[in-house]
């Protein structure tokens, strides 16, 4: 089955992650004193932004007076023409005269109001470096003997101080499914939304499951469906904290719902609803989340009419 795929968020960066050159002795930290390498400042899961609304980039001049939390710089690649460096640094948000520093900047937004505001290229490198610095901070210690772990090739993997582990970033994969039958489909409520939101579904795949059967087996405990067919769409990063959400349509074989405790609700929902749902229209269900694997999903099903 063949879909029509917009444009993801969340994906277009634009780097060279140059690989071969993370590899070598030093020239990391060459990068670093180069006065044309741009940082880009992170607090948690907020981004710097000017006035403009756009990525207040800074130079190194400026972080002595920045408190930054582990890793510190994390080389993210160099622009492909210029070959000009950029890095993500992690502020520290209890360090006043840093939060006075960034405020005479510009300021802080939650990456989550981004995804509708920055370009798509700015957005996918500000996710990556939101994924990379969430996955450091709950590994500076070894999954393996627990002791403190350090970070090497510009911060793209950590390894162990005592046994040498090497410890690479994680993904964790999601399957996201537009659950179809004949002219409707079907969406869910998590209890922690409000009221009006409603979504795909979605679920975390096991060990030992395939993507499909992830599909089948969270469809099924989440609302009760039996699924059959299962075609891939689109994948989608999603630094919330380090996901790859893999869109999929499934062709439901019942539509009796039976909900257990992942779900407050769930329904068919027909194309009409759906049309006014997308245009922020419909009188008592939320507008989805454009830029999320959800309401791509949606947009598609939609076209496909």
């Amino acid at each position: 089955m063949r879909f029509n795929i917009p444009d993801i968020s969340l994906t277009g960066d634009p780097l060279d992650r140059c690989d071969a050159l993370r590899k070598q002795p030093g020239a990391i930290e060459k990068l670093k004193e180069n006065p044309q390498t741009l940082y880009l400042v992170l607090q948690a899961n907020e981004i710097l932004l000017n006035e403009d609304g756009k990525l207040a980039l800074v130079n190194s001049a400026i972080l002595p007076e920045l408190e930054l939390q582990d890793p510190g710089p994390v080389f993210l690649g160099v622009e492909p023409d210029t070959r000009r460096p950029w890095f993500a640094i992690m502020s520290d948000p209890d360090h006043a005269p840093s939060n006075e520093l960034l405020q005479s900047i510009g300021q802080l937004a939650d990456l989550r109001y981004a995804l509708s505001a920055l370009p798509r290229e700015d957005l996918a490198l500000c996710g990556r470096a939101v994924s990379l610095m969430s996955w450091h901070r709950t590994h500076r210690f070894c999954a393996g003997c627990g002791e403190p772990t350090r970070t090497i090739g510009g911060a793209e993997k950590r390894v162990c101080e005592a046994c040498e582990r090497e410890h690479f970033p994680r993904v964790d994969p999601a399957v996201i499914m537009m659950v179809t039958h004949q002219d409707t489909c079907l969406l869910g409520r998590n209890p922690s939304w409000p009221e009006g939101r409603f979504s795909t579904l979605a679920g975390f795949v096991e060990p030992g499951e395939s993507i499909e059967e992830a599909c089948r087996r969270e469809v099924m405990e989440e609302a009760g469906i039996e699924v059959s067919k299962v075609s891939y769409a689109f994948s989608q990063p999603w630094p919330f904290p380090h996901s790859i959400m893999i869109g999929l349509f499934a062709e439901a074989l019942t539509t009796d719902i039976e909900l257990e405790d992942e779900l407050e609700e769930a329904h068919w929902f027909t194309r009409t609803e759906i049309k006014d749902m997308l245009a922020g229209k419909h009188p008592k269900y939320l507008q989805p989340f454009a830029d999320a694997a959800s309401g791509v999903l949606l947009r598609i099903w939609m076209e496909e009419d």
